[in-house]
């Protein structure tokens, strides 16, 4: 498969396209191969996220930018996110997914604190 070109319309998208994306959706979307977790930091604080710095950081912008939230896992002590959803604003337009691709996520997402 070919390898998706990680920036941040096209990582805001994918999770546009969703509403909800996983972690492991995160990786294989973007052929992110390496095992690295790195920081996360926006208005809560630190988060956790299995993702390389690269793709920490361009999540972490949005994030700050309110645009995406983190689903954070309350059983693990430290705060480790486990996905991310969609936070609408009211001037913003959302697109429905392209033809052939589903929409896996399952439930509603937690809320982050």
């Amino acid at each position: 498969m070919p390898k998706k070109r990680l920036s941040k319309s096209s990582l805001l998208w994918f999770v546009r396209s969703r509403s909800y994306v996983s972690v492991p959706d995160i990786r294989r979307r973007f052929n992110l191969t390496s095992e690295d977790v790195s920081p996360v930091i926006g208005s809560h604080g630190r988060v956790f996220i299995g993702l390389p710095s690269d793709a920490a950081r361009i999540l972490g912008d949005l994030v700050r930018e309110g645009r995406v939230g983190l689903e954070l896992q309350p059983e693990i002590h430290a705060r480790a996110a486990t996905g991310v959803y969609v936070i609408p604003h009211h001037n913003e337009h959302f697109t429905a997914a392209p033809e052939g691709e589903e929409d896996e996520a399952g439930g509603e997402p937690a809320a982050a604190s």
